[in-house]
C-alpha cells in the first residue's frame, strides 16, 4: 500500500464530494442530513482534520488592540490560547487568536474575487516581528502573517482570468503584501499561491519572485488537483498554527482600551 497515493485519493474524494450530492452524503452524512450547504461541508472538513487545538468558526470578525475591526469573514480558524468573544450569533476574535481567515464563494468570478480581496484586506495586520526572533517549530514569516488569508471557491473562471482580476484589484487598491491572500483555491480546478519573502521555485525549475501570485495545477493536466489543493490548505494552516503558538499574546493591551 502506498500511503501517499491513498492520502491523495482520500482528499480527491472529498473534493469530488463538494460537487456531487450522492458523494457528499457519504463523505459528510451529518451535514447533508441537516440540509446544510457546501460551506458547512468545508467547515466540517477542516474541523475533523486540523490540529485539535483549532476551532473552525462560521461567520465572524477579527479585531486588534487598536480597535480595528474587519469586515465579516465567512470562516475562521482560531486557537486555544486567546480569549473568545461572542455576542448572540456574532463572533469576534482578537487578531493574535485567529490563525486563518477564509472567504468562501460558490463561484469566483471578477465581482466575487474583488469582494473577497476587499474583505481580506480589512483584516488588521499583525505587528511585524523582529528578524532575530527564533521559532522552534514554525517560521517568523508565518507568525507575522496571521491570520493566513484564503479564498475558497467551488467553481470559477480560469486561473489566468483570476490572476488578471487579482492584478487589476491591486493596481487600483494599495494593500500591503501581508493584507493579500496567501492562497486561492477553485475546487477541482486549480490553486493560486502568493510566494513568501524568499520567492519560490516550481517543480519544473521556474523561479517565482517574492510576494508574487502564481497558479499551481490545472484539472486538465492534473485530474487530482482538487485533493492536492485540500492537502495544501491543511498544510499551510498547520504551519501557521505551529508559528502562532509560540507568539506572545498580551491581553493587557486590549484591557487598556476599555473605557472606564
Amino acid at each position: 500500500m502506498n500511503i501517499f497515493e491513498a492520502l491523495l485519493r482520500h482528499f480527491q474524494d472529498i473534493a469530488n464530494a463538494f460537487e456531487d450530492e450522492k458523494l457528499a452524503a457519504t463523505a459528510f452524512p451529518d451535514v447533508t442530513e441537516q440540509g446544510l450547504s457546501r460551506e458547512d461541508m468545508l467547515m466540517s472538513f477542516l474541523v475533523s482534520r486540523l490540529p485539535q487545538r483549532c476551532q473552525a468558526i462560521k461567520g465572524g470578525y477579527v479585531f486588534d488592540s487598536s480597535g480595528n475591526v474587519s469586515k465579516q469573514i465567512d470562516l475562521m480558524v482560531t486557537g486555544d490560547l486567546a480569549i473568545r468573544f461572542k455576542q448572540e450569533e456574532k463572533s469576534f476574535h482578537c487578531l493574535e487568536g485567529c490563525y486563518s481567515a477564509i472567504c468562501i464563494r460558490s463561484e469566483l468570478d471578477k465581482s466575487a474575487c474583488f469582494d473577497c480581496l476587499e474583505n481580506l484586506a480589512s483584516v488588521p495586520l499583525t505587528p511585524e516581528i523582529p528578524a532575530g526572533l527564533g521559532f522552534l517549530y514554525g517560521k517568523r514569516e508565518g507568525a507575522q502573517n496571521l491570520p493566513m488569508k484564503t479564498i475558497f471557491a467551488f467553481d470559477g473562471t480560469s486561473a489566468e482570468a483570476t490572476l488578471g482580476h487579482v492584478e487589476e484589484f491591486y493596481t487600483a487598491n494599495q494593500v500591503p503584501e501581508r493584507g493579500r491572500p496567501n492562497l486561492i483555491i477553485v475546487n477541482n480546478r486549480y490553486g493560486i499561491v502568493r510566494t513568501g519573502e524568499q520567492g519560490a521555485i516550481t517543480t519544473d525549475g521556474v523561479e517565482i519572485p517574492a510576494h508574487a501570485f502564481h497558479a499551481f495545477g490545472r484539472a486538465a493536466n492534473e485530474p487530482r488537483i482538487g485533493g492536492y489543493s485540500l492537502m495544501y490548505l491543511l498544510t499551510e494552516i498547520q504551519g501557521v498554527v505551529a508559528s502562532a503558538s509560540q507568539s506572545a499574546i498580551d491581553f493587557g493591551e486590549y484591557l487598556d482600551q476599555l473605557p472606564l
